[in-house]
C-alpha cells in the first residue's frame, strides 16, 4: 500500500501542513524540521503525488493540442506526426503534462477546457482565416499559441509558415532551370471552402507566382490520399502533355505524382521535374529525394510548446510572432527543363 502525506506526518511527528510545506520548499519551516522531515520521507520511501500538488496549487502544469485531423488516417503520416511529437518534446522540456485532442470540438467543449482547469493553456492547429476557437479563446483571456495564421493576428501568439513567398521561391527555382510548363497539385478543395490557412494562402501564392512569371494556371486541388494526386496529376497531364514540373504540397501528394508520372513514361527529374512546398525530412525518402521548401514539423511544434509556457510564465505576456521565411533545399527530383 502506498503511503501517504498523513503516515509521513506521523512518522516525523509533525502537522500534514508542516510535511506539505517541506515538500513544495517553502520557506517558513525551521531548518531542523526541515531536515527531519526529509530524512522521514527517505527513510519510508515518500513520492509525492506531483498531479495531486498541482491542482492544490491552482494549475495543472499541463498544456493541449488541439489538432482536428480532417482525416484521422493522416495520424500515422510523418508530416502531421513530427508536429505532435514535436510539442510533447517541448512542453516535457519545461515540467509540463501534454494532452492531445483531435476530433472536432465545438464551442461549449472549448469552454469546458477552459472553464474546467483542464489544462492551463492551448495550441492550436489546422487554423482557418477565420478561426472561430481563436476568437473565443480572445474573447475569455485564456492563454493559448496557434500554429498558423488568422487573417486578423492582433494580439495573438503564432508560428507559421511564409506560403505565398514560398509559393514564388518554388516556382522561381523552377524558371530559373527553364521550366515554363508547371502543374500545381494543391490541398483539398474542402480545405481551402472552410478558410484553412495552408489551402488559402497556398492558391494565393500560386495566383501571385503565374502572374508574376506569366505562366499558364495549370492546377488541382485533391485529397491528401496517393490515389487521389495520382489521379489529379494524370488529369494534368491529359490537359497538358507538355508539363515539365510539377508543384506538390503534400508528401502523399508527391508520391501520387511520382507514380502517375512512372505510368505514363516519365522519368523523373530528366523529362519532369517534381518539387514540394512545405515538407520535413520525408523529402529524403521519396526516390528520388525531393527538392522542397522546409517545413520541419518537429521543431515548429517544439517553438510552439516554448512560447506558450513563457506566456503561462509570464506576469505580462506579449504576444510572439513568428513567420518562418522559405527555405528550399535542393535534391534531385529538379533539373533542367528538357529540351
Amino acid at each position: 500500500m502506498s503511503l501517504t502525506l498523513q503516515d509521513v506526518a506521523k512518522r516525523a511527528g509533525v502537522s500534514m501542513k508542516t510535511v506539505s510545506r517541506v515538500i513544495n520548499n517553502e520557506k517558513d519551516v525551521a531548518e531542523a524540521t526541515r531536515r527531519h522531515v526529509l530524512q522521514v520521507i527517505e527513510e519510508v520511501g515518500y513520492v509525492p503525488h506531483v498531479q495531486a500538488q498541482r491542482l492544490a496549487s491552482g494549475r495543472t502544469h499541463s498544456v493541449a493540442l488541439h489538432y482536428p485531423l480532417t482525416n484521422p488516417t493522416l495520424i500515422s503520416n510523418q508530416v502531421e506526426l513530427n508536429f505532435i511529437t514535436g510539442v510533447a518534446m517541448g512542453v516535457a522540456q519545461e515540467d509540463y503534462f501534454f494532452s492531445l485532442m483531435t476530433g472536432p470540438l465545438g464551442p461549449t467543449d472549448l469552454l469546458k477546457v477552459c472553464r474546467g482547469a483542464h489544462v492551463d493553456g492551448l495550441i492550436l492547429m489546422q487554423i482557418s482565416v477565420h478561426d472561430w476557437r481563436v476568437e473565443l479563446l480572445r474573447q475569455n483571456k485564456y492563454p493559448f499559441v496557434i500554429i498558423g495564421r488568422c487573417g486578423n493576428n492582433d494580439g495573438l501568439s503564432f508560428i507559421d509558415l511564409d506560403f505565398e513567398q514560398a509559393m514564388l521561391e518554388v516556382f522561381g527555382h523552377l524558371i530559373g532551370l527553364g521550366h515554363r510548363q508547371i502543374g500545381f497539385l494543391s490541398y483539398p478543395l474542402s480545405w481551402r471552402e472552410k478558410g484553412l490557412g495552408p489551402a488559402v494562402r497556398a492558391l494565393e501564392g500560386f495566383e501571385t507566382a503565374i502572374n508574376t512569371y506569366q505562366l499558364s494556371p495549370y492546377y488541382r486541388e485533391c485529397e491528401l490520399t496517393i490515389e487521389s494526386a495520382y489521379a489529379a496529376a494524370d488529369d494534368l497531364l491529359r490537359e497538358c502533355p507538355r508539363l515539365t514540373a510539377f508543384v506538390v504540397t503534400h508528401n502523399t501528394i508527391a508520391v501520387g505524382a511520382l507514380s502517375a508520372l512512372q505510368d505514363r513514361g516519365y522519368k523523373v527529374p530528366d523529362d519532369c521535374s517534381l518539387i514540394g512546398v512545405a515538407f520535413g525530412n520525408e523529402s529524403e525518402l521519396i526516390i528520388p529525394p525531393l527538392t522542397a521548401v522546409d517545413w520541419p514539423g518537429h521543431e515548429i511544434g517544439q517553438q510552439a510548446a516554448q512560447m506558450l509556457i513563457r506566456q503561462l510564465q509570464s506576469k505580462d505576456p506579449f504576444p510572439q510572432q513568428i513567420l518562418v521565411p522559405p527555405r528550399l533545399t535542393i535534391r534531385r527530383s529538379t533539373a533542367p527543363a528538357p529540351g
